[in-house]
């Protein structure tokens, strides 16, 4: 079974296993079997490095993706280290059996350096399909009834791009607060988290759609709303116009209005398939099947399967993408790169409370991975304070090794005066 955070790599490379080979390499040293610097396979690796060395160099991101640069800094140091062993002058001895463990950790470098270039491509398509996600909702401000024509058309080009993806990574935002803040420098838009949250939400959908039969039939349908989900927060900033940047970025929807909101704004949205469910739809994003939802606090009987479904992929992005909502129940502490792996956990021992829909948790998270719902099981019969399985690899206290002794102890002397107490009540 995979390390948890390694498995969801797609969302942030996890160097973790690679600690554990770089101890592996240690003990596999043998000096009586040190290999000379012209064999063949130490050449092929060292030419790997060289390559992987420049690439890393070379590789150019803009400040406000600070998770990449953090990730990129961390794969120079896993560089560095080979570099004692495959630099132009080698402090390092090697071995046959040691060449192979360093091919694996040059293969994880290659692998973080290619997740980073697809956030780096994300971003860029991303600004693309939010400018015209932007433009193809201006009429919804202006006429009661309107065309989806434009958002049907915005739909098709979604659908062609990522009928080619298979990792999650490739369209899933590692961190959409760098995001936002790359969008920032380019076009100074308030409203920019709404549009970039409704994009991820449709292409989640349309990847698990995919992969599942059952999603497919409706697939435009959920799409869009996805697309629409969170346009009830553009209407609750218009209601509150006197705020400054400071105090809008802080508005709170405190009595859950924006998915009526949003519901109503989008009445008028007719022409597709599933028309009138959508207000529907957009209004229960984020109700529960056991009632703990809002604004209304509906029950299983009442939210219907397209909510369902939506209510779930709505949920785990919310857990990724909002550290607050992610730490507010259950998970205490967990790094950047396994922010995935937390909101995997935490959706699925809601799941199991009878907050969703367990059909449709299943399959959004095996969608994901096909071994997540396995590992998620396991980690969570831990029952792992932290929740994350990295800390269960930790060193124990070695005072709590052995079991404690309860604080009262039974002696002699209690002993012998319980005896004298009940000789006295017999005579």
């Amino acid at each position: 079974m995979n390390h948890s955070t390694r498995l969801l790599r797609w969302l942030a490379p996890s160097i973790r296993e690679e600690r554990e080979e770089w101890k592996t390499l240690r003990l596999k040293s043998e000096p009586a079997e040190v290999i000379d610097s012209d064999d063949t396979q130490f050449q092929k690796l060292s030419s790997a490095y060289r390559e992987l060395h420049q690439q890393n160099l070379e590789l150019t991101i803009p400040k406000p993706q600070h998770t990449l640069i953090q990730l990129q800094n961390r794969v120079q140091v896993i560089l560095e280290r080979c570099r004692l062993y495959l630099g132009s002058e080698p402090t390092h001895s090697l071995c046959h059996t040691q060449l192979p463990i360093l091919e694996r950790i040059l293969n994880s470098v290659r692998e973080e350096q290619q997740y980073i270039r697809q956030q780096l491509l994300l971003s860029q398509t991303a600004l693309h399909y939010v400018s015209q996600l932007k433009e193809s909702t201006l009429e919804i401000w202006t006429k009661p009834f309107c065309s989806p024509n434009y958002l049907l058309n915005l739909l098709r080009k979604i659908k062609n791009d990522d009928v080619h993806l298979t990792s999650p990574g490739e369209f899933l935002f590692l961190s959409i607060e760098d995001f936002l803040a790359v969008a920032q420098q380019q076009s100074s838009d308030e409203d920019m988290p709404v549009y970039a949250r409704g994009l991820e939400t449709a292409r989640l959908i349309y990847f698990v759609s995919r992969q599942h039969e059952d999603w497919q039939k409706n697939v435009d349908f959920l799409m869009l709303a996805g697309l629409l989900h969170d346009f009830g927060w553009l209407m609750l900033k218009n209601q509150n116009p006197d705020k400054d940047v400071s105090q809008s970025r802080l508005l709170h929807d405190e009595r859950g209005e924006h998915p009526v909101l949003g519901a109503a704004l989008l009445g008028g949205l007719r022409g597709f398939p599933g028309d009138s469910y959508l207000p529907e739809v957009i209004s229960q994003h984020h109700e529960r099947l056991d009632g703990t939802g809002y604004p209304r606090r509906l029950h299983t009987y009442a939210l219907n399967e397209h909510s369902q479904r939506m209510a779930v992929v709505c949920r785990y992005l919310e857990l990724k993408n909002n550290r607050r909502e992610l730490t507010a129940d259950g998970i205490r502490s967990y790094d950047m790169e396994e922010v995935a792996f937390a909101a995997a956990l935490q959706l699925y021992r809601e799941a199991k409370r009878g907050e969703w829909d367990q059909r449709a948790v299943d399959q959004t998270l095996s969608a994901l991975d096909t071994n997540l719902p396995e590992e998620l099981r396991e980690t969570d019969q831990k029952n792992d304070l932290f929740s994350l399985k990295r800390f269960q690899h930790y060193r124990q206290d070695a005072s709590h090794t052995q079991p404690m002794k309860p604080h009262i102890h039974s002696s002699s002397k209690h002993e012998s005066v319980k005896q004298a107490l009940e000789n006295q009540q017999e005579s």
